[in-house]
């Protein structure tokens, strides 16, 4: 073989081979959604909501107990929005690299309870007559769980809470990913399914 077709075939082999090389490496966008996708549940958004349950009885008089409990005691549960980017899919991604621009349907922001306070603080309390003991450990119990029954009913008939919070979960998440797709080089406009 001459030596001049020699130094052909070897050009056009390194040259596929860099094409090959070039098309096996992972782009840009990839590399972005799986370092997205990683991610798994983001939390963006949180607040607490504190209720005040109240207790009064009185006392039997055949027991010899006249007189009325009345006390009240706080605390909180908390609630958090969030994103599962475990559900997000290549095609959620759609870049443009001509105009640097990426388009990206983020999964919906989820809201949950992660939890209350273990202990209550007495905010206000009055024994009267007989009836001179505080609240027991049972009575307190009882009266922490009828709030929370109630909470949970008040926050399904009163969509505010979560309205708010999956407001301000949206507002951080389009600023949080602009921000990761600006320092790669991209205009990112921000959605949710």
């Amino acid at each position: 073989m001459p030596k001049r077709f020699t130094d052909i075939i070897l050009a056009l082999t390194m040259a596929l081979g860099l094409l090959l090389v070039e098309s096996c490496a992972e782009s840009p966008s990839t590399g972005l959604y799986e370092e997205i996708k990683s991610a798994d549940k983001m939390v963006f958004a949180s607040m607490s909501i504190t209720k005040v349950p109240k207790w009064t009885d009185e006392g039997d008089f055949w027991r010899l107990e006249w007189g009325k409990r009345i006390a009240a005691y706080s605390y909180s549960t908390y609630m958090r929005a969030y994103i599962d980017l475990s559900e997000l899919q290549i095609d959620d991604l759609e870049f443009d690299d001509r105009a640097m621009t990426v388009k990206v349907t983020l999964p919906p922001v989820v809201t949950e309870l992660v939890g209350r306070d273990m202990d209550m603080k007495k905010e206000y309390d009055n024994f009267t007559g007989m009836r001179t003991s505080g609240l027991d450990g049972k009575e307190l119990a009882l009266m922490k769980e009828r709030a929370n029954a109630s909470l949970l009913k008040e926050l399904e008939r009163n969509p505010m809470f979560k309205k708010r919070l999956v407001e301000e979960a949206r507002r951080k998440a389009r600023r949080y990913f602009e921000t990761i797709f600006k320092q790669a080089g991209y205009t990112a406009s921000i959605d949710f399914r």
